[in-house]
């Protein structure tokens, strides 16, 4: 499969979130994923992309861009999430218990426990003044 590269950038909008959904699911058909693979890429996307305009722009995003770039690699589609919210590091947080009791568990964190249980691979790079959440999925798995 030769390299593929994708970028589409929106503004810090929940009203904009169904259309980088589109465009990844887009792609992620496009290579070949299977369609629990593109479920999961969709679930990670609308989390991710929620948590920056809700908490990196504060629900004020509207001359705030996000952009997502989508790439192959060999053996997996590679999804960038770009913002440039305050420095905030997802995956430094420990990890909400499921297996707490409902009425005491904590709000919070569950959107990047689930986007690193669906996803192979989840990285965070602070690059200058942007967060830079890598998402990747494999060919051929679930």
């Amino acid at each position: 499969m030769s390299p593929l590269e994708n970028r589409l950038t929106i503004m810090g909008r929940l009203d904009e979130i169904a259309q980088v959904r589109d465009f990844v699911t887009a792609t992620a058909r496009a290579i070949g994923l299977s369609e629990q693979a593109i479920h999961h890429c969709e679930l990670a996307i609308d989390e991710t992309c929620t948590n920056i305009i809700e908490h990196g722009y504060q629900l004020d995003g509207s001359a705030k861009p996000i952009e997502i770039i989508c790439e192959t690699a060999s053996d997996r589609l590679v999804i960038h999430i770009r913002d440039q919210g305050p420095a905030f590091n997802p995956l430094v947080r420990p990890d909400p218990d499921p297996t707490t009791d409902l009425e005491e568990r904590s709000d919070g964190g569950w959107g990047i426990y689930f986007t690193k249980k669906v996803m192979d691979d989840v990285q965070y790079l602070r690059d200058g003044q942007f967060n830079q959440l890598t998402l990747s999925k494999r060919f051929g798995l679930q």
